[in-house]
């Protein structure tokens, strides 16, 4: 099976059973966006594809984004998720490697020009990347049409869709939706319906289901995604 996939010039993504991750290459310094659950040999992937240093950005750190963090330095994520990332270091990395993004910030590529979007609920420091001249938003685990993991510590609905309120007001700068799990590209058109659905779920509108394997949580299924809560 051929992980990587080359979606256009300077743009990558990588699969992984279930999860992916994203490669972008720019003038001098190439970003790799998560890397995986740690079952494949990422830095080799993205070696194969560019020879500019490349440093890594997680949208967050749950571990099916983190498995291979020990190959690349530096490593950026928002403040808010350090103490996620810290609870659960994984092997081989360390705190001293990590450095801050902030709600605002635009990484320089050169060719990529990406903002940062604080959009915490799946986890306290959960981001998203936009890039408004290319008009992509890379969304993380919040913007799916699979399974969106809210059980556990740091997951807040609440936070969750207010984040989704936030994004929906911005969808005149994006035009495709890169998300970590599910179908690829989504539009816009998702987003309402991920948000009344949540919606529908806090209001007990949903009825909750068994997970399909043993977890802590119920599966809530809505018209755009599901929800473990």
């Amino acid at each position: 099976m051929n992980n990587t996939i080359k979606i256009s010039d300077h743009f990558w993504i990588i699969e992984e059973n279930g999860v992916r991750s994203f490669l972008f290459e720019g003038d001098r310094r190439a970003m790799l966006i998560d890397t995986g659950f740690g079952t494949l040999q990422i830095r080799k992937l993205v070696a194969e594809q560019t020879n500019l240093p490349v440093f890594l950005v997680n949208t967050h750190t749950d571990k099916d984004h983190t498995g291979c963090n020990r190959d690349f330095k530096p490593v950026y994520m928002h403040p808010s998720e350090m103490d996620h990332y810290k609870n659960a270091l994984p092997e081989g990395c360390r705190m001293e490697d990590v450095h801050p993004l902030w709600e605002g910030d635009i990484i320089d590529l050169g060719f990529w020009q990406f903002e940062v979007i604080l959009t915490p609920g799946h986890t306290p420091g959960s981001i998203m990347l936009l890039e408004r001249k290319k008009r992509m938003l890379i969304s993380g685990d919040s913007i799916q049409d699979g399974d969106i993991f809210m059980f556990g510590a740091g997951r807040n609905m609440q936070a969750f869709q207010s984040s989704l309120q936030k994004v929906s007001a911005m969808t005149d700068t994006f035009d495709s939706i890169w998300p970590s799990h599910g179908s690829y590209p989504l539009t816009a058109d998702i987003i309402p319906g991920i948000l009344q659905g949540a919606q529908d779920m806090l209001a007990g509108k949903l009825l909750g289901q068994e997970p399909p394997r043993p977890m802590p949580c119920k599966k809530y299924v809505c018209d755009a995604a599901c929800f473990l809560y």
